[in-house]
């Protein structure tokens, strides 16, 4: 596991967040929006990010395989760090599935709580697709915040 911090190291009296961020930066923001509202957010959270490869980018050469080299999670958190929040950048090893890496990465930093961003699906979209959000919330016994990215 490789980590990028933006910051000095978490400090362990602060509240830790995990924030798995996708591909798509307005889902990223919201995530970070709704980190930096918690109650004094520059002095009391310090936020994780990541992103777990899969799919196609599985194929991609190793040294590109960083969750720092995906546009929405340098773009999370260059707000973060704008707003002043403490934030680092980690790699996950367990590749796939989705859920079994947020998990034990949320495990390993020992996470207070993780923030996913949902999506709007339909009954017949679940039922086909799962849903990675729906995954961690079964499979995780630590708090789960999800943010609408529609909302601001």
């Amino acid at each position: 596991m490789t980590i990028q911090s933006s910051q000095t190291a978490q400090s362990d009296s602060k509240y830790r967040v995990l924030v798995p961020i996708d591909m798509n930066e307005a889902d990223a923001l919201a995530q970070a929006r709704y980190v930096a509202s918690l109650p004094d957010a520059p002095s009391t959270v310090a936020v994780t990010l990541t992103h777990v490869l899969h799919g196609e980018e599985l194929d991609t050469p190793p040294e590109l395989q960083s969750a720092q080299r995906v546009g929405a999670v340098k773009r999370a958190r260059e707000w973060l760090v704008d707003h002043g929040i403490e934030t680092e950048i980690r790699d996950v090893d367990l590749l796939y599935p989705l859920k079994d890496g947020i998990i034990s990465l949320a495990e390993t930093i020992d996470a207070d709580a993780i923030v996913l961003s949902g999506r709007k699906r339909g009954a017949v979209g679940m039922a086909l697709f799962g849903s990675q959000t729906q995954a961690v919330l079964r499979h995780t016994t630590r708090p789960v915040v999800v943010v609408d990215p529609d909302e601001e």
